[in-house]
């Protein structure tokens, strides 16, 4: 699905686009499906294997296979509008200090719940370590290719399909937001996500995969000594606290509190001991692979 809407994109406009799909292991018949699409397309789209699972590690062998000056990201199971890439050329072009953009994520099916979208309607700067996890989706974000010269690539320890389940994008975002760079969120720069989760379990399964992901950046910041993260932890370790006070007085449910607090505390067992070597070996934190 994704594939053909990408076929269906409006590419007026001075700059070209070649699509690089990076196959993660897949045990059917991916390559061949890329190659099929290919051969129709009008647009110059690329394969690439990356046998180590994990979505961080995925998201790095196209850095090096795609040539543009601007590398957009999004899932497989992501519809873009037709104007996707038009509108974040555009927004580049405008604005030379701009270094990275998200933007927003709708539903494509409006019976599956209303989860790992992003809905706001103005334009917002990624300013604060507040708005880290709420305003720009990994599915939907772009950034110039100097961005990446500069921090490094995606942390594969961190991602869907490892044992930390998400935040691969997050951690990204951080350390370009630490640096200073400019990150703006638009939401004329719009895709649709068909996820297809329809039930609590499902989706609760999901939040503890983004627990799982916040618990393992807290782990990580925090062992190279950062201050601001260990401010965020504390304050998330409260807030959960908080909702999963007042919801069991109330006699509420409390099933995804309880998935949020649960993927948290795995998160940090199970980033612990990665990021405690790459501490006591002084591994650099930016280009792990």
């Amino acid at each position: 699905t994704l594939l053909r809407s990408l076929d269906r994109l409006d590419l007026f406009g001075d700059f070209t686009c070649e699509v690089v799909v990076v196959d993660n292991n897949s045990t059917d018949d991916t390559k061949d499906l890329v190659e099929e699409v290919s051969k129709a397309s009008s647009l110059i789209i690329k394969y690439a294997f990356e046998a180590i699972p994990g979505l961080g590690h995925a998201r790095n062998p196209g850095l090096s296979e795609a040539p543009g000056d601007v590398l957009a990201f999004t899932d497989d199971d992501c519809i873009p509008e037709p104007d996707w890439v038009r509108m974040m050329a555009a927004k580049f072009s405008a604005e030379p200090s701009l270094a990275g953009l998200g933007g927003r994520v709708e539903l494509y099916d409006e019976s599956d719940q209303a989860v790992t979208i992003r809905r706001k309607r103005e334009i917002a700067d990624l300013e604060s370590d507040y708005r880290l996890f709420s305003l720009i989706a990994g599915c939907n974000m772009a950034f110039r290719r100097q961005v990446f010269d500069e921090i490094g690539s995606f942390d594969a320890v961190f991602g869907a399909g490892t044992k930390i389940a998400s935040g691969e994008d997050s951690d990204f975002l951080y350390r370009a937001h630490k640096k200073g760079l400019t990150i703006r969120y638009y939401p004329d720069v719009l895709v649709y996500h068909d996820h297809g989760r329809k039930a609590d379990a499902e989706v609760n399964a999901l939040l503890r995969g983004y627990g799982s992901g916040r618990g393992a950046f807290y782990c990580k910041h925090i062992l190279l000594g950062d201050r601001v993260v260990m401010k965020m932890a504390v304050r998330e370790v409260i807030s959960i606290v908080r909702m999963l006070t007042r919801n069991l007085m109330a006699g509420h449910p409390i099933d995804r509190q309880k998935a949020a607090s649960y993927g948290l505390f795995w998160g940090v067992i199970r980033g612990l001991p990665i990021f405690l070597r790459r501490a006591i070996t002084a591994t650099p934190s930016s280009t792990p692979r």
